[in-house]
């Protein structure tokens, strides 16, 4: 029988992912030019024999039901099943579109199975992490609440407004703070949290006691004079997506040969939408260098250091450097591109050079003609 069912939460109000979150949560946002953010996580469930599955949705939540409910993440539906959940109720203001109001307004659906834990994992994170060692962390250790975190090294740069953890030297939590970026080295929460499914309800229940606009983070920094709150370092890549900057950053990590080939595997698969389409074609005079190139895409121009999604068109004299371009763009002859993250079906031909920074890349909209 499955140890835990798994939830994967809303994210936060501090997410703000320019541009992108204007068509679709940035769960749903693509990655690779082949994945989008919530495989990462729901294949961390399943792979981890995790198969009953609940993902909450806050906002605009047409692309993740879409692109879950087509994707199959090996799933025995015997045995489980992934469902998209939403709050009920409508909100008077967004500050109360919580966490911790989403989740109470599904608590009876997370009770139906009788798993004896709980597991609530980001919607806006990407790494890898099998669960059983997590739960078998936790059960040995006695901890009411296990979060999972991460020993970061450039703290000032990345996972700003996350929390960070004091630990004691038996890896009890006993301090959360925001993460404002005043230092480099931290111990920051990758948002991630297993408990009992009895102290699942107490912690929601104490929330609402105390605030409407609680959030799960919140109480459970509330909780740790009263609750036994430890935590387990994850040793692999990690990114936060709460901004544009953070997006472009972990795309160009994450193609990196060395951790691309640590977080897709053969012995951890990530499970995604399957596509038919054809194979890229590379016309004569194209050139392209350490760049990721999906199917069905036309290449006749020079693509370097870039994630290129599928069916994408560029043209002839096109240099693109050190770019993200979605799925079904077109980049027209003789434009010029750095540090560029150019959204689905946007078409770049009447401007003919477009330049961003590593903490400004230049968006370029859904849809939009350039």
């Amino acid at each position: 029988m499955p140890k835990a069912i798994g939830i994967i939460n809303i994210e936060p109000s501090y997410v703000k992912v320019e541009g992108i979150e204007d068509f679709r949560p940035i769960s749903a946002s693509s990655v690779l030019g082949r994945y989008r953010v919530i495989d990462f996580i729901l294949s961390n469930f399943t792979n981890s024999n995790i198969y009953n599955i609940d993902v909450q949705v806050k906002n605009r939540p047409r692309s993740t039901i879409a692109h879950v409910h087509r994707t199959d993440y090996n799933i025995n539906t015997k045995k489980g099943n992934i469902r998209i959940l939403y709050g009920e109720k409508p909100v008077l203001n967004e500050v109360y579109n919580t966490d911790v109001a989403s989740l109470i307004s599904n608590l009876e659906y997370f009770m139906e199975t009788s798993t004896p834990y709980v597991i609530l994992a980001p919607s806006h994170f990407i790494y890898i992490q099998d669960f059983r060692k997590l739960i078998d962390y936790h059960a040995k250790s006695n901890n009411d609440i296990t979060v999972l975190y991460q020993n970061v090294t450039k703290a000032d740069e990345d996972f700003l407004m996350c929390d960070t953890l004091e630990l004691s030297k038996t890896k009890r939590v006993m301090k959360m703070a925001k993460n404002y970026g005043a230092h480099k080295h931290a111990k920051v929460s990758l948002e991630t949290y297993i408990m009992s499914r009895e102290m699942f309800v107490e912690l929601l229940e104490a929330a609402k006691a105390i605030s409407s606009l609680y959030s799960l983070s919140d109480i459970v920094k509330e909780s740790l004079k009263t609750v036994k709150v430890g935590a387990y370092c994850h040793t692999g890549y990690a990114a936060c997506i709460s901004t544009l900057s953070a997006y472009y950053k972990a795309s160009m990590d994450i193609k990196r040969e060395k951790e691309l080939h640590k977080m897709i595997n053969d012995d951890w698969p990530i499970y995604t939408v399957t596509n038919d389409s054809c194979p890229t074609l590379y016309e004569p005079g194209s050139k392209i260098t350490n760049s990721i190139v999906g199917n069905g895409c036309i290449i006749e121009g020079t693509v370097s250091n870039c994630v290129i999604g599928r069916n994408v068109v560029i043209k002839k004299g096109a240099v693109i450097k050190d770019s993200v371009i979605m799925p079904d763009a077109f980049i027209n002859k003789g434009v010029k591109m750095e540090k560029c993250v150019v959204d689905r079906l946007a078409i770049v031909t009447h401007i003919k050079e477009l330049k961003g920074t590593v903490e400004q890349p230049l968006y370029i909209s859904r849809g939009d003609r350039i």
